[in-house]
């Protein structure tokens, strides 16, 4: 996955909802339609939706580009609750570059 597919992934998934549901989408025990269904249930995005947004944020995480989709994220400062989200984010990187 280059620069790009990263950046039309995160778009296509939203960056606050990438950092919001991160460790579902890094859980693999996690089946796609339970992530789907909790999604629904707690914004209400729709199924097709649900599962885009699944599929890429997996497709992120299993092609190695988690580190550098939070630093995007980091980095978008354009973001609905920028502090918050960018937080998470860190906290996340952290976690995940030891």
């Amino acid at each position: 996955m280059n620069d790009d597919q990263l950046e039309r992934s995160l778009r296509s998934i939203g960056k606050g909802c990438f950092v919001a549901y991160f460790r579902q989408f890094a859980d693999q025990a996690l089946a796609n339609s339970h992530i789907v269904e909790l999604m629904m249930r707690q914004e209400g995005y729709t199924e097709n939706g649900s599962r885009t947004r699944v599929s890429q944020a997996r497709r992120i995480i299993r092609s190695g580009r988690a580190e550098d989709a939070l630093r995007n994220v980091i980095q978008s400062e354009r973001i609905p609750n920028y502090a918050r989200i960018a937080a998470e984010a860190r906290e996340l990187l952290s976690k995940i570059s030891n």
